[in-house]
């Protein structure tokens, strides 16, 4: 397969996959058929990075959208939560250490795909049509999980090996919790950007009952995609913990990038304003936003200049609840509270039947399992999804050094800049290789 046609599925088997996809039953999790399922999942997810990052034709999204399934990944998400609020801490308290961490994790990763696909087909408009009631429930599961940036207790990433199973799966567990919230982020702000677009249940679902913009500037205050190591030194989360560069320090990340559209998009659409009144508090947390609408900042995002003017003049205007409120009928969220009182009572013994296969210690039902899976692995396939930085600029590269085989560049030009810098890593590289291969 040549450059250009390499691809991780063929377009009938993205149709055939989306054409098919149905919610899971919760009492399924961890069975063969629910394997497979995950396995489809993890496939589609990484065909739809990979055309977003070779900036080809999305036809994941275009499937999504024509055969109407993002209400599809959102169920399957809010399930995930639920059952490791309700089921996961009963496996842990009836059969204690788990004799390996490769099923429950891939129950744990099953949400993340869910979200990761959810964020990059929202990323176009025509989605947010196909979505019915569910956007509600999506509203209130992205606040849930952003909520839980700002309020949980945050550790540095752990990348020794944990003394037991059950420590390893927590760690992975936090990790990928904490992957969710900043990709819930991305979900909020396109939503916001999206405004004129939503039914109006969804704006009073984020302004009059979750107070999106408020959250919105707790984290800009807060900013928890930025922490300091044992070292010191300052790391910021762009799908891993990454150190920032002196010169990079004032340079907008993307994440803090989608908070401020979001907010801006929230705060100055006349749509949304009847559902969002100025209290005095909320006037307390959005005055505080002046201090962080920095010339640097407008530099990088130059229509924050609305914002910061919108800003100054809330400050010097008395601003008083809005009489006129549109009359609207609430839509409440049914997936969590349909799962829930589907299983009410019943946890026990849901934990009961899964153990069965999540806490299994027979080697060849693990083995069995992971086959499934084994496709999704491929690292051929993971090879063309994973998208390599510039060793110089840090964009999207596409080459890579000829003799190392380990520098990648986005162009001749900044290869050529930053030879100097690895003329002599690139020669110990290839001397290392070549001992290598004689020693073998």
């Amino acid at each position: 397969m040549s450059e250009g046609e390499q691809s991780i599925l063929s377009p009938w088997e993205i149709d055939v996959y989306i054409e098919h996809l149905k919610i899971t039953d919760l009492e399924d999790v961890g069975t063969k058929g629910w394997f497979e399922y995950h396995q489809r999942l993890m496939l589609l997810n990484q065909q739809n990075v990979f055309e977003i990052s070779s900036f080809r034709e999305e036809s994941v999204k275009e499937a999504f959208v024509t055969f109407k399934k993002i209400p599809i990944l959102i169920y399957e998400a809010i399930q995930i939560m639920i059952w490791k609020q309700k089921v996961y801490p009963l496996l842990i308290q009836l059969y204690g250490e788990p004799a390996n961490t490769f099923l429950l994790f891939s129950v744990f990763y099953h949400e993340e795909m869910a979200v990761s696909l959810i964020e990059n087909v929202l990323y176009h408009s025509d989605s947010v049509e196909t979505m019915d009631d569910s956007i509600i429930d999506l509203i209130d599961y992205a606040v849930s999980y952003i909520t839980m940036l700002l309020y949980s207790e945050t550790s540095e990433p752990n990348d020794k090996l944990s003394s037991s199973c059950l420590e390893e799966l927590e760690e992975k567990k936090r990790q990928i919790e904490f992957d969710i919230g900043i990709r819930c982020i991305s979900i909020l702000r396109y939503l916001a950007e999206f405004a004129d677009n939503l039914p109006l249940c969804a704006l009073s679902r984020m302004l009059t009952t979750n107070d999106v913009p408020y959250l919105l500037a707790q984290l800009i205050e807060m900013k928890p995609w930025r922490r300091r190591n044992k070292e010191g030194e300052t790391m910021i989360y762009n799908g891993k913990w990454e150190k920032i560069e002196m010169s990079d320090f004032d340079k907008v990340c993307k994440i803090e990038g989608q908070v401020w559209f979001g907010l801006r998009e929230l705060l100055l659409n006349p749509k949304c304003a009847p559902y969002y009144d100025i209290t005095e508090v909320r006037m307390g947390q959005l005055s505080k936003l002046q201090k962080y609408i920095q010339e640097h900042v407008l530099d990088q995002i130059a229509p924050l200049i609305d914002l910061r003017r919108w800003l100054s003049y809330l400050n010097m205007s008395s601003q008083t609840p809005n009489s006129q409120r549109p009359i609207n009928v609430e839509v409440i969220p049914e997936i969590s509270s349909s799962i829930k009182e589907k299983y009410n009572k019943r946890w026990n013994r849901l934990a009961e039947h899964q153990a069965k296969t999540l806490f299994s210690k027979d080697i060849e039902h693990i083995k069995s399992m992971a086959q499934i899976l084994s496709e999704a692995y491929d690292f051929d396939k993971l090879e063309i999804v994973d998208s390599k930085k510039c060793f110089r600029c840090k964009e999207v590269a596409k080459n890579r050094c000829s003799r190392c085989k380990e520098a990648w560049y986005c162009g001749r030009e900044c290869q050529v800049k930053d030879w100097t810098n690895h003329k002599t890593i690139c020669k110990n590289i290839v001397k290392s290789q070549e001992y290598c291969d004689s020693s073998d």
